[in-house]
């Protein structure tokens, strides 16, 4: 390394005085970029499933359709999957009726024959 003389009669390197970046420090914005278009494995994570099971639900009606770029080239909208998400059916479960009533209602169907 070339060194230049400073104020003090001491001796600094060129890069230093030209105002060269540190070790460590980054000139690149920290912020990140976050694609609208996914690929498939990304839209699979996004999802927080399989490949597989990413692909075993693009045939269900409710979920969105991919955006072909090409013969062999898509990609899928976040939007689109946000969608889909809200558009999933959700399996809506009966409470399990308590043990009393249910024997009740046995002991009802009992005594009237009413048995179906």
């Amino acid at each position: 390394m070339k060194a230049i003389d400073g104020a003090a009669g001491s001796q600094t390197p060129i890069a230093h005085a030209a105002g060269a970046v540190h070790a460590g420090v980054s000139r690149k914005p920290s912020a990140t970029i976050t694609p609208a278009l996914l690929t498939t494995e990304q839209a699979a994570a996004y999802l927080g499933l399989s490949e597989a099971k990413f692909h075993e639900l693009r045939g269900e009606p409710w979920m969105c359709a991919p955006i072909p770029l090409g013969p062999r080239f898509v990609r899928w909208a976040r939007t689109d999957l946000d969608d889909a998400i809200a558009a999933m059916p959700r399996k809506v479960s009966k409470p399990a009726e308590p043990a009393q009533l249910l024997r009740g209602r046995i002991e009802r169907m009992k005594s009237t024959g009413n048995m179906q």
